[in-house]
């Protein structure tokens, strides 16, 4: 088949499905649904409200008709009427228990009541809603508010005796890793510094990457308390363990949040904490070398050229600082070389006071 002929047979198919989007969902419905959201960026809310309620009626889809009462709750709230949103909400549910919308719709009753009604049986709603729909984008924060009110009400102690109560209901979930997070920082709020440390180290190997979300959060936390409580080398285990799940990329690597902090944290551990500066000044090359989007990056080149001057290594420390200048030249520190190395040139922009404070040797850089 010729071009204009595969050209002109394309035209004709689109020519024949161009009207079924209209078709599908109806001429009145998409009507109604242009002159809600005409109204609502208006800032003439009701009116919105009236026109989504219009759509709705419609509707020829299922999606369709939640779509547009969801907006018409919307709408309502915006116009803080808040029993009419709050009767959308139910009418959404009634007619579509099990719609896409509906569990949208049970979190926002929940809030509603929150925020504009009774406060504990809308606490009540949004636990209800939680357990029902632990995998819903709104469940986790659900149980951070659940947390942080009990904590509010009874302190650290009362807000973990009620996520022991609650939690075991979100067991075999995707909020399971997060109740037991959520256990070891109240542990931790709570004095309980080692079963803070157990529970988070628990949590973490108990959804190992790439099935935790809170895996690094959690192992960052244990090596932290580890540090607190004066075991370096066990908190260098944690910060390990959590890099070990880093994966190769054909141009480098897949880096997550954590990865970078992780890695100046095992370099500081070894310079403070343990007084191996050798061990020091290898892990911060290694930030450098194998973290290449990390904006940490210069920091782990400084850091190591101010040990390599600290202990009389002026050679090595002008190449640390001569590759930072010309890698980095963007950095706050590519100006301040000088003062590491004066074989190198002053750059035009004075070096910020508060780095030549830090290169006394008693100071943290």
């Amino acid at each position: 088949m010729s071009r204009r002929a595969l050209t002109a047979a394309a035209l004709a198919l689109a020519s024949v499905l161009a009207p079924s989007c209209a078709a599908t969902r109806g001429d009145a419905y998409l009507d109604a649904m242009a002159a809600g959201a005409r109204a609502y960026h208006a800032g003439r809310y009701r009116e919105a409200a009236r026109a989504y309620d219009g759509a709705a009626a419609r509707a020829l889809r299922v999606k369709d008709r939640d779509e547009a009462r969801l907006l018409e709750a919307r709408s309502f709230e915006r116009a803080e009427a808040w029993a009419e949103a709050r009767a959308s909400y139910e009418r959404l549910l009634a007619d579509s228990p099990t719609g896409p919308r509906s569990v949208r719709a049970e979190f926002e009753l929940a809030d509603l009541a929150i925020e504009h009604g009774d406060a504990d049986a809308g606490y009540g709603r949004l636990l209800a809603a939680a357990r029902r729909h632990p995998s819903h984008g709104l469940a986790r924060g659900a149980l951070k508010r659940l947390i942080q009110r009990e904590e509010d009400r009874a302190g650290a102690a009362g807000a973990l005796a009620w996520l022991r109560q609650h939690g075991p209901a979100f067991r075999g979930t995707e909020l399971d890793q997060d109740v037991g997070y959520h256990a070891g920082l109240l542990l931790e709020r709570s004095g309980d510094r080692e079963g803070a440390l157990r529970a988070l180290v628990a949590a973490a190997r108990a959804h190992p990457y790439p099935e935790g979300s809170l895996t690094d959060d959690a192992l960052f936390r244990a090596a932290e308390l580890a540090a607190t409580l004066g075991r370096p080398q066990e908190a260098i285990g944690y910060l390990r363990e959590m890099l070990a799940s880093r994966e190769p990329a054909v141009t480098g690597s897949y880096d997550r949040e954590r990865f970078d902090d992780a890695q100046l944290e095992i370099a500081r551990l070894y310079r403070d904490a343990l007084g191996d500066r050798a061990s020091a000044r290898r892990e911060l090359r290694k930030l450098y070398t194998d973290h290449r989007t990390s904006l940490l990056r210069d920091d782990a080149l400084w850091a190591e050229a101010k040990l390599w001057r600290e202990d009389g290594r002026a050679e090595d420390a002008c190449a640390t600082v001569a590759l930072l200048s010309r890698e980095l030249p963007d950095s706050r520190y590519a100006r301040c070389a000088h003062a590491i190395c004066p074989s190198i040139p002053e750059a035009p922009r004075p070096c910020a006071e508060y780095i030549l404070r830090e290169l006394d040797p008693r100071k943290d850089p």
